[in-house]
């Protein structure tokens, strides 16, 4: 409940976060998002401190800032595009991974370290200056141009016309499909197999941990290779290639009571090629949405996206952990490679599968129009 919490905002709040942060600046919607999440988490801490933590305040918190990331998650695919130009925009999109990916090896570690000198609450003060600091940093920015909003006016007309440009573009679409099956993979499978790991496989906590960063370093290297990969394979060809070895790593988990070696090497291999194919397949033409959505329609269009591919996540985690409880987790861990696996077929079936490089002119409204990509591209 805790992990659907966290993500639950993208369900019910996707499509309106769009609409408003396309009606106003997005540098101001990044510093709040920040300081809300911020203030949200430092209460852990202090509510520790103070002796009256509770579980339903936990549930709050994980409420707030997952309604925080939403507004943040908007502005900031928002303000992307207008920073960076052409094929830069892929490139920023993987340098970016790429200091994610080296911060979920490193944190683990350090975290892991933290919580043995000082109580787990009081660790949480540094997320809370983190995301102190992340405003600061965006104070910096230089103040991106609003474009002027595409569409009819009224904020359910907005709402819906950016819902019906995600839906109805042949290629957002596709993406759209795609990602939303890879996620919900993931998340279907996510608890049934560390009480797998733990039961089944006979793993330590320790263990389980340390496999983690190294799960996350398949995802620090794919950011590094990301780009190379992409231009010696193929947009499409990457994407599809990507989805399905994904799948294949995740078959080793379940699988790896009859495959030889110790459990722990497969678990590990499993992570590590986990993470470095959804990370590939990510940022395999990463810029490919900013160059079919009108700049004016950026934020409800992504926002839409961001309804089906995060909003996916809570419902599969708690269907997946459902089901786990009654058919047990092996058979949920099959059914999560078989989902991931499917996330190729949208761009098998479309255009995207011959894609190479990025074409010179988009069709950007979806019914057979092609016109030059935006000017700010």
């Amino acid at each position: 409940m805790l992990n659907a919490l966290s993500m639950a905002a993208f369900l019910f709040m996707g499509v309106p976060a769009g609409v408003l942060v396309d009606r106003r600046r997005r540098k101001p919607v990044l510093i709040g998002a920040n300081l809300v999440r911020a203030v949200a988490v430092l209460t852990v801490p202090l509510a520790f401190a103070w002796g009256s933590l509770s579980l339903c305040q936990l549930f709050l918190v994980a409420a707030i800032v997952s309604t925080a990331d939403v507004f943040f998650t908007a502005a900031h695919s928002a303000v992307m595009p207008t920073l960076l130009a052409g094929q830069q925009l892929g490139r920023g999109y993987a340098h970016i991974q790429a200091v994610q990916s080296g911060l979920a090896v490193t944190v683990p570690g350090l975290v892991g370290v933290l919580i043995r000198v000082l109580a787990l609450p009081v660790v949480l003060v540094i997320s809370g200056v983190a995301y102190l600091f992340s405003a600061a940093v965006t104070c910096w920015l230089p103040e991106p141009q609003k474009a002027p909003s595409a569409g009819p006016a009224g904020f359910w007309a907005e709402a819906g016309h950016g819902a019906s440009f995600a839906l109805k573009h042949p290629l957002v679409r596709t993406l759209m499909v795609s990602v939303a099956l890879l996620n919900a993979a993931g998340m279907w499978g996510a608890g049934a197999k560390v009480v797998y790991i733990l039961k089944t496989l006979h793993l330590s906590v320790d263990q389980v941990l340390a496999l983690g960063t190294v799960s996350a370093a398949g995802g620090l290297l794919a950011s590094l290779l990301a780009t190379g990969v992409t231009s010696r394979l193929g947009i499409g060809r990457t994407k599809i290639i990507a989805g399905l070895a994904g799948a294949a790593c995740m078959v080793l988990v379940p699988a790896a009571p009859s495959m030889g070696l110790e459990a722990v090497f497969w678990v590990g291999l499993s992570g590590f090629g986990w993470s470095f194919f959804v990370v590939l397949t990510g940022l395999a033409g990463a810029g490919i949405l900013p160059r079919l959505i009108p700049p004016g329609l950026t934020g409800r269009v992504m926002s839409t996206n961001r309804l089906v591919t995060l909003g996916v996540m809570p419902v599969a985690s708690l269907t997946g952990g459902y089901l786990a409880l009654l058919a047990g987790e092996a058979p949920v861990l099959w059914t999560a490679a078989l989902i991931a696996a499917s996330s190729a077929l949208p761009v098998i079936l479309s255009p995207l599968r011959s894609w190479t490089v990025f074409p010179e002119e988009i069709d950007v409204g979806g019914a057979g129009r092609a016109e030059p990509a935006p000017s700010v591209l």
